[in-house]
């Protein structure tokens, strides 16, 4: 149960940091709003389920560079994602994932460790 709450806690604290950090990057449109939402709703608990198997399993040894691997790649992928939502300059919407994402992930770190 508790890993249960932990992992939708994450899922929360992801969105709502995401979606305020976007806000102040000028993103507030209902449909911006939502896609960042919906985008989240995909990545969000697939990065913590492979951080999850491997912590687990011990798959991959050197933890933080799993991490590193799978932050950069939760970048890339919601990146793309935001382009094809929002049909908007690619390399805003680049930024704009870079920005969310480290934000997210620092506070995460401060709050869960």
């Amino acid at each position: 149960m508790l890993l249960i709450w932990n992992l939708l806690s994450a899922l929360v604290l992801t969105v709502l940091i995401e979606s305020i950090i976007a806000g102040f990057l000028g993103y507030r449109t209902k449909s911006e709003i939502i896609a960042i939402i919906c985008i989240n709703l995909i990545t969000n608990p697939v990065l913590n389920y492979l951080l999850l198997l491997n912590h687990h399993f011990s798959i991959i040894k050197a933890e933080g560079l799993l991490v590193l691997f799978l932050e950069l790649s939760v970048v890339l992928v919601e990146w793309r994602l935001l382009v094809y939502a929002l049909q908007q300059k690619s390399w805003q919407l680049f930024l704009l994932s870079v920005v969310m994402n480290s934000c997210s992930y620092l506070i995460g770190v401060l709050i869960f460790r």
